[in-house]
């Protein structure tokens, strides 16, 4: 087993401190920021999906409050500390929902004013009490087409048999999942996870496996041809495939998963994050993230502002997808990442 470690936060799920074409700050320049009149901080993990925040969110909203939307990284330890010491600096965070399902069970966030925010829209079950999923993205099966010019893996099953190297994103959740998917393991019957299994699985394939530590790194190494197949994130390969990389990608059997944004305790502009909170899951932004980045929009009302190329792009809930469990793995993620980590140096 090879992989690739760049000691990346749990909260950064596709990048950190990518730029995000808005003002990039270090937590050091924060408190001027904070300071200034018309200035909101966002914790985000950068990179694609930052940008699709300023042209979906951060600038219409600007114009609409004459707020300044300021962008800095989403680390995880950086957010407790500053919980614990009251001193907050960020008004609204983003990451991925399993693991902010982790921090709002640890009160690390504000409860979310569902007065402000009209939860009827949205799809049932993304409106939490702390935090809001905002989008479903798919971990879905991806190959190098000049590495497999001829039937590349079809389900989760073909995938962990390819006799090449195979490419799995460096965590615990996720990837659990799809061992047990790649085991015969029915999406309904998926949780609780089984880890007794779910560990044997990936043992059985662990010698010819690449784990990688960011979303740049795993569609890289793909469109590299260091793996001939593997696990990505949709928007991690939808615009290399546009553009003519070697990589092209399934939805079959992907597991959907969602970004949650949250107020963390403390926030020094709650209201007017709420108010950004609330504008950005309105069908019409909602649809305008999705056009800027192919995930698929919380807001029901969003769908039929996009034409059907943008659509045909997007996660799709039902059929053969399977919805990451948030609940499991906010009461689970302890054990199974010290599963994880042990069964990664045996």
């Amino acid at each position: 087993m090879k992989t690739l470690d760049r000691s990346v936060p749990v909260i950064s799920r596709r990048a950190a401190l990518a730029g995000l074409g808005a003002t990039a700050l270090s937590l050091s320049t924060l408190d001027a920021a904070r300071a200034a009149e018309g200035r909101l901080v966002m914790a985000n993990g950068g990179g694609k999906l930052g940008d699709a925040y300023k042209i979906a969110f951060y600038e219409p909203w600007s114009k609409i409050s004459n707020m300044e939307v300021v962008a800095t990284s989403n680390n995880p330890a950086q957010l407790k500390a500053m919980v614990e010491q009251k001193n907050m600096q960020w008004d609204l965070a983003q990451g991925p929902a399993e693991g902010f399902a982790v921090y709002a069970e640890q009160g690390l966030f504000e409860p979310i004013d569902y007065s402000v925010i009209d939860k009827s829209k949205l799809v049932a079950g993304v409106a939490r009490e702390f935090f809001i999923m905002t989008d479903f993205a798919a971990y879905h099966i991806a190959w190098n087409t000049k590495n497999l010019k001829s039937k590349p893996p079809k389900n989760w099953a073909e995938l962990f048999a390819v006799s090449g190297r195979i490419g799995l994103w460096k965590r615990p959740f996720q990837t659990l999942e799809v061992a047990l998917l790649a085991d015969g393991v029915a999406p309904s019957k998926l949780y609780p996870l089984d880890l007794d299994r779910a560990f044997s699985v990936l043992t059985k394939i662990k010698s010819k496996l690449l784990l990688w530590d960011t979303g740049a790194q795993g569609a890289q190494v793909l469109i590299d041809g260091e793996i001939d197949a593997g696990a990505i994130w949709n928007g991690r390969v939808q615009g290399p495939k546009d553009q003519g990389a070697s990589v092209d990608f399934h939805f079959n059997e992907a597991l959907l998963l969602s970004d949650a944004w949250a107020i963390p305790k403390g926030s020094p502009n709650k209201k007017k994050a709420m108010e950004l909170l609330a504008h950005s899951l309105t069908a019409s932004a909602q649809a305008a993230f999705s056009r800027a980045i192919p995930y698929g929009p919380v807001n029901l009302g969003a769908l039929a502002l996009l034409d059907d190329k943008t659509k045909a792009m997007l996660p799709k809930l039902g059929g053969s997808t399977t919805m990451l469990n948030v609940d499991y793995w906010a009461k689970n993620l302890p054990e199974a990442q010290a599963r994880f980590d042990k069964w990664l140096l045996s």
